[in-house]
């Protein structure tokens, strides 16, 4: 699949804000999935959420990769070691968000933890606001997405 300025269908930055309002569902969907006890459901939304956030980041430098691994390994080097954009932990909570959605989607008996849970979607949520304001900065101008709920750290159960 080609980013949009290379298919002639767009601007990547087009393209990264759609990423956003995506993410931003995602995150709602999060914390309606918590309330509802459906934790596995959760965890999933709050990983893809993050993983749409670091989409529209990627896009932006033209990058696209074949597995969601190559993405977060691509992050964790170009953005948290070599320019020092992001918080050291970040690639490893992303690591760690991912495994625990493959886990919880497709292992038998595993169910996130309420904690496990919250501080999932608390990430994709730190995640969010955080990329965000990067590739404001570097667009120079401001993403007009905005989460309904941010920072919160409970989510209401």
């Amino acid at each position: 699949m080609k980013l949009p300025d290379d298919a002639g269908i767009g601007t990547r930055e087009d393209f990264a804000i759609e990423k956003f309002q995506l993410a931003k569902q995602f995150i709602k969907d999060a914390h309606a999935l918590y309330l509802a006890e459906s934790n596995n459901s959760a965890v999933n939304r709050a990983y893809y959420a993050s993983f749409k956030v670091l989409t529209a980041l990627l896009s932006l430098d033209g990058k696209k990769f074949k597995s969601h691994g190559q993405s977060i390994g691509y992050f964790n080097y170009e953005y948290v070691h070599k320019k020092e954009a992001f918080p050291n932990d970040y690639g490893e909570k992303l690591s760690d968000l991912m495994l625990l959605r493959h886990k919880s989607d497709y292992e038998e008996f595993v169910n996130p933890t309420d904690a496990k849970t919250q501080e999932a979607i608390t990430f994709a949520e730190e995640f969010f606001i955080s990329v965000k304001h990067y590739c404001e900065d570097r667009m120079g101008r401001e993403i007009d997405v905005k989460l309904d709920i941010e920072n919160e750290q409970d989510c209401g159960r």
